[in-house]
């Protein structure tokens, strides 16, 4: 599967991860071997890692410096690696490839009201994943148009009609991996005028949260980052 990053630095290279979630990068990391860094992990500003054939970072921008040539790809969280597999990294394409990953395209829609507060629907023992996980209004992607996925969902599983939707933003997709599942979900945003929501058999719960609310819950996986690529500026959190 290919995942689309943000390119950072020229150059193709492939070898096997090594993951570095929370502390400073190694300066040795093993020779032949692509550097995944966290959000949490520390850039060794004073020297440059050495050995590494290619880097994933999380970070939109480079935080130190890197031997010239190598591959660099950005905007990708290291949680969608696993220590020692094999990954294909296209500075030039701003791309990461990991073979014998099964992809699922899924949409998910924020329904905002006017106070800024975001419905959040817990999942029902019913569906097929993530039973009782709290999440946006989701789906998978069957409709040739990702936004009109996103209508249909809402229909369904809030009972709001297009008319009571206004559609703010549109994001980038957001990864998130489960085993060799990987759910590639395009996140929405829309204003919602009524707030009165019909739940269907897919949820067993309702909520309407201040956006802080999702990192207190137990969510689908990457709920906040689905979250942060459609949040209006000041209300990533």
């Amino acid at each position: 599967m290919e995942f689309e990053g943000t390119p950072l630095g020229r150059g193709r290279a492939t070898g096997p991860a090594h993951i570095v979630s929370n502390a400073t990068v190694d300066q040795s990391p093993g020779a032949g071997r692509v550097l995944v860094v966290g959000a949490t992990a520390e850039w060794p500003r004073a020297h440059t890692p050495v050995d590494v054939v290619g880097l994933v970072l999380d970070a939109s921008a480079l935080g130190g410096p890197v031997p010239p040539g190598t591959p660099v790809v950005g905007d990708l969280p290291s949680d969608l690696f696993r220590e020692g597999e094999t990954v294909a990294v296209d500075g030039d394409r701003g791309t990461v490839t990991v073979s014998e990953l099964r992809r699922v395209d899924v949409v998910t829609a924020f329904l905002q009201r006017e106070d800024g507060r975001i419905l959040l629907l817990r999942r029902s023992g019913r569906v097929g994943s993530f039973q009782g996980r709290w999440a946006g209004v989701s789906g998978y992607l069957e409709d040739p148009r990702a936004e009109g996925q996103a209508y249909r969902e809402v229909r369904e599983e809030t009972g709001l009609l297009e008319g009571d939707l206004r559609l703010l933003r549109t994001g980038r997709v957001v990864y998130a991996r489960d085993g060799p599942t990987v759910y590639a979900v395009r996140p929405f945003l829309f204003r919602v005028g009524r707030t009165d929501v019909r739940l269907d058999w897919e949820h067993t719960d309702s909520a309407w949260v201040a956006p802080s609310e999702i990192g207190r819950r137990p969510t689908v996986p990457n709920l906040d980052r689905a979250w942060r690529a459609v949040a209006p500026p000041g209300q990533q959190s």
